[in-house]
């Protein structure tokens, strides 16, 4: 069990290809150390019953306290040694700190086993629990990345699994049947026609119908309106339907996200017996999404097609069934298969090639 000494005392323990010879690439690394930084920040803010305001801030004393302190990385994929609070402690610091870091690791254990009790518990305000899950996800290496990361504690006994963070997550952005109102959760889109920053209101032009409706929003989701205006974007919240099904309202957005039609580029499919398959040419999936049905459709290789609600999902399935073809195609005897899925298997085997994770 942890003790005052060394309850500050975490570890960020990367696994995956990209780790082999004990190195991380420095885009990955920032990505974590910044998204922990603010999730600390975060929870020592609400431990001080620090109200979030229309703008979120982090005073200067709370940075001047809770500093993330990086130690020498150690092998095993790549370790990062971690320290909540900074070694220039001043009087009651050190409580503070203590009192911080059994929370930021109370609540990483909730997130892990997708425990909505403790996690509650933990962080009661709504508005926190948002900006401390998107900020989380945010600090995940990319899913397709090759990564990913583990925290340990000082005794290198893991504390979060980042193998189930994305969906343990989700479960945790659920709205509680007490926070909102009865209607339908789900996604509009439209193009953002107008922003009332004071109000924290958006207005959107929905796409099929062209009528307009209001929203509000909290203020983590003022960036990305400031990078889309008058661009295409989806809303998710409570929507309530008039009879034409048509949207008359939304509340309770708890997601913003730009319609990215970009391609996919391809990079690495996890496999489920510690291996990734890595393309070995540049591999593409074209992506566009229907103005119509609002929804996404990705054509991949193989005469892949799928269909999905947003550019995340899209994605998933389109990793799940790359490594579903290799699993049943690449990697069985070809005499058990037809004329056209041996073709397929050759044409597999030409594009990827199996790597070992590292450990």
């Amino acid at each position: 069990m942890a003790t005052k000494e060394n309850i500050r005392q975490l570890r960020l323990h990367f696994e995956g290809v990209p780790t082999q010879g004990h190195v991380i690439p420095a885009k990955a690394l920032v990505q974590v150390l910044e998204g922990f930084q603010k999730v600390v920040h975060l929870i020592a803010m609400q431990e001080e019953d620090r109200p979030i305001q229309q703008r979120l801030r982090v005073s200067r004393e709370i940075e001047r306290k809770f500093p993330l302190i990086c130690g020498t990385p150690e092998d095993g994929g790549y370790k990062l040694p971690v320290t909540i609070g900074g070694t220039d402690d001043k009087l009651f610091d050190g409580q503070e700190h203590n009192a911080v870091a059994l929370k930021t690791r109370e609540v990483f254990e909730a997130i892990s086993q997708g425990n909505l009790e403790v996690f509650d518990k933990c962080i009661p305000d709504r508005a926190y629990r948002a900006y401390i899950l998107n900020t989380f996800t945010q600090m995940q290496p990319p899913r397709h990345s090759g990564l990913v990361m583990h925290i340990e504690d000082f005794q290198e006994k893991r504390i979060l699994d980042g193998t189930v963070a994305f969906e343990a997550v989700k479960k945790l952005l659920n709205p509680r049947p007490s926070e909102v109102s009865p209607a339908d959760f789900g996604y509009v889109a439209g193009a953002l026609i107008e922003m009332k920053f004071n109000e924290r209101r958006l207005i959107l032009k929905l796409l099929k119908w062209g009528k307009s409706i209001a929203a509000s929003y909290d203020d983590e989701f003022e960036p990305i309106l400031l990078t889309h205006p008058r661009d295409l974007i989806q809303v998710h919240g409570n929507i309530v339907f008039g009879e034409d099904g048509a949207p008359q309202s939304i509340s309770d957005v708890d997601e913003i996200l730009e319609i990215d039609e970009t391609p996919i580029d391809i990079d690495v499919v996890d496999l489920k017996n510690c291996a990734v398959l890595k393309p070995l040419t540049p591999l593409l999936s074209k992506v566009t999404f229907d103005r119509d049905t609002w929804l996404y459709q990705a054509d991949g290789p193989f005469d892949i097609l799928l269909f999905a609600q947003t550019r995340t999902e899209i994605e998933a399935q389109l990793y799940d069934e790359l490594e579903m073809l290799w699993s049943e195609y690449a990697k069985v005897d070809p005499s058990v298969l037809t004329q056209d899925a041996q073709q397929l298997r050759v044409d597999l085997l030409k594009v990827f090639e199996e790597v070992k994770n590292a450990k």
